[in-house]
């Protein structure tokens, strides 16, 4: 045996010999348990085997690592680790950057500095026409193009793309794309050399008349870089060269610019200016009234209708941009203002039949701006009490705002087409909602609290769903305790709503809590259900005694809601309520109070398949309608609002919150 593995090893090592020979780069990965051993004498001597596969691996890799190291330095060496930076670097996001500035700059550079003296001299010229406001176009023979006559200046640029301006070669899609590059990467000088092309190179015939388009897209880009002389210059000459064919979308583009750069007047001119209201009576137009000869007409006035649309959905941005900007500057006086400007169009915006969708109004963003507002003002930032001409209160009269900022856009919200967005409301609930506690329940007028503030009460027969709609309006799940058992309502409740702070702590524990209401505290009574409620004849009568008394007497009393069950219409109960409520409201007399009766219907949902929020949020059928009509009518009270209301999609919040501001205000 001891002859045989010797044979073996012997052997192996004589193929090893022999396979160097073809393959010198073999040696190099050889390791030393491969070699054979010096002592012939060991009994235990194992060689570790190679394929014929492994070892040509092996000499491959060896093969490779040897031309790697003899190419070291070759930069341009395809797997060498610096040029796989390199490729790496070249595939990078700021790579177009890098190229444009560290190449291009470099070499404009080098070019310019051939002639220092030069370039001084006439860079000073040409910011001097930039910034000189007065227009003063020059009469020359028109060039190619619509390009001024006389010898054609080229205005180099920085960019690979378009590498220069000249009215005899340049596109308007060549100088859109410079902007678009000079606003991306805020290349100064490629800004100024398009402005010189544009105001002092080509005339009004540029591009086929598209050089308004082109004067609006490098003003936006200039107030994007703060430059506001060349914007100003853009603006001036698109206003008298270009008014005929300026764009609404362009004009509010403009708008949003100057605000960016603070110029607060200058955008109200431009809105002014170029996104006008139309004037009255320009949809009183009957199609069948033109003549087959006259159809030109008919398609000329659907085309003015379309346009001033546009215009509307663009002034409404506009305004809202204004707006949201002074909000979040903490200059509540110019946000309401602007929201004024918004309530004022609201009007023409239903005439013309726009949607909620085609507007997209940002309501959500006015709220949170305006309840900011707010906040800084319960915190002391602008105290009634103190100098406005002084400190951050500057400009500020808070003896002339509401008692809450968000009821101005509450009230612009209203006027416009709805679009019952629960994330828009849950942030109107947060800012006029912020704290709401039990405060007491009464079965008399002696167990009612201290008549301080505005009350709004809610009546109407059992289980029509009164504690769900205050959950609803409150945004709240259980303030008031609801229940499909009727009658369990027995008590009038009164919530307090933006009360001081603990207290529900001083209520509960005795507590003597510091502090006071806010501003727009009021309190939401709920009394009690009539109608199919099982209670006594006797507690019955207790209520409606206390329910006279209380609509009669209570002098905070500002709005009183009558809910309906809007799939059944009123009922002889609810035909009582109302006989009741306009008597007391005629008998001007007795009345202590100058409190508003509102119709509400409720569960508007159920009279519809898949209802939601946002699409088919309830309906009311017209025999109901018609029969509430009729029994307002008989009762005295045909004159009071109706508001339609679903708990579950909350269809009607909005509405019904511009009465409960009664209360907050009063």
């Amino acid at each position: 045996s001891f002859d045989i593995i010797s044979h073996r090893a012997s052997f192996k090592t004589t193929c090893r010999s022999s396979s160097n020979q073809h393959h010198p780069w073999t040696s190099l990965m050889m390791s030393k348990e491969d070699e054979p051993s010096s002592s012939s004498s060991s009994t235990t001597t194992t060689t570790k085997t190679h394929s014929k596969r492994s070892q040509r691996k092996a000499a491959q890799r060896a093969t490779k690592e040897l031309k790697q190291r003899q190419s070291t330095g070759n930069k341009a060496t395809s797997q060498h680790p610096e040029a796989i930076l390199k490729r790496q670097r070249k595939k990078s996001p700021n790579h177009r950057r890098r190229h444009n500035f560290a190449e291009r700059a470099q070499f404009l550079q080098e070019k310019e500095n051939q002639n220092d003296e030069f370039d001084a001299s006439l860079d000073g010229l040409r910011e001097n026409q930039l910034t000189n406001i007065n227009i003063h176009p020059v009469e020359n023979s028109k060039g190619e193009n619509g390009g001024g006559g006389g010898t054609a200046q080229v205005h180099p640029l920085h960019s690979m793309a378009v590498d220069k301006l000249e009215v005899s070669s340049t596109s308007a899609d060549d100088v859109v794309q410079a902007i678009k590059r000079a606003q991306n990467l805020h290349d100064v000088h490629d800004i100024r050399e398009i402005a010189h092309f544009l105001l002092e190179d080509c005339d009004i015939s540029f591009a086929y008349g598209y050089r308004g388009s082109l004067l609006s897209r490098l003003a936006v880009a200039s107030l994007h870089m703060n430059n506001y002389a060349i914007a100003e210059r853009c603006i001036t000459e698109r206003r008298i060269s270009h008014r005929s064919s300026m764009l609404p979308m362009e004009s509010s583009a403009i708008v949003r610019g100057l605000l960016r750069c603070h110029h607060i007047e200058e955008a109200w001119e431009v809105l002014e200016d170029e996104l006008h209201l139309p004037l009255d009576g320009w949809v009183d137009f009957d199609a069948s009234s033109f003549d087959d000869d006259e159809l030109h007409l008919e398609e000329e006035a659907i085309r003015r209708q379309l346009e001033i649309r546009d215009m509307l959905v663009h002034r409404a941005r506009s305004i809202g941009s204004i707006a949201s900007r002074q909000f979040y500057e903490e200059e509540p006086t110019l946000g309401m203002a602007a929201i004024g400007k918004l309530k004022e169009m609201a009007g023409i915006v239903k005439e013309s039949g726009l949607t909620a969708e085609e507007l997209g109004m940002p309501w959500e963003r006015f709220v949170r701006g305006a309840a900011l507002c707010e906040g800084k003002r319960r915190d002391g930032k602008w105290d009634d009490n103190r100098d406005n001409a002084n400190g951050d209160g500057e400009g500020e009269d808070p003896s002339q705002w509401p008692c809450n900022i968000v009821y101005t856009v509450l009230d612009a919200m209203i006027s416009f087409p709805p679009e019952n967005k629960d994330v828009t409301f849950e942030a109107l609930c947060n800012a006029l909602v912020r704290r709401t506690v039990f405060v007491t329940g009464a079965v008399d007028m002696d167990g009612c609290p201290e008549a301080d503030r505005g009350e709004v009460a809610f009546i109407g027969r059992s289980n029509v769903g009164k504690s769900s709609l205050v959950n609803m309006l409150t945004n709240r799940k259980s303030l008031a305790f609801t229940s499909k058992t009727p009658g369990k309502t027995q008590q009038s409740n009164y919530f307090a709503v933006n009360d001081k702070p603990e207290l529900a702590r001083q209520i509960r524990y005795g507590d003597d809590v510091p502090g006071s209401k806010d501003r727009d505290s009021f309190y939401i009574v709920d009394l009690p259900g009539f109608g199919f409620a099982k209670v006594p004849q006797q507690q019955r009568q207790q209520w409606s005694d206390f329910m006279d008394e209380y609509l009669l007497e209570r002098e905070t009393l500002r709005v009183v809601f009558h809910l309906i069950d809007a799939r059944h219409g009123p009922t002889d109960e609810d035909a009582k309520i109302m006989h009741k409520v306009g008597t007391i409201m005629r008998n001007t007399d007795k009345k202590q109070n100058n409190a508003k009766y509102v119709i509400i219907l409720t569960k508007a949902d159920k009279n519809v398949k898949g209802a939601t929020s946002e699409k088919n949020p309830g309906k009311v059928a017209e025999s109901v309608r018609d029969k509430l009509v009729d029994t307002m009518t008989a009762n005295g009270v045909g004159y009071a609002p109706i508001v339609v209301t679903s708990a579950e999609t909350r269809l009607g919040r909005d509405e019904v919150w511009k009465y409960l501001r009664l209360a907050a205000e009063s």
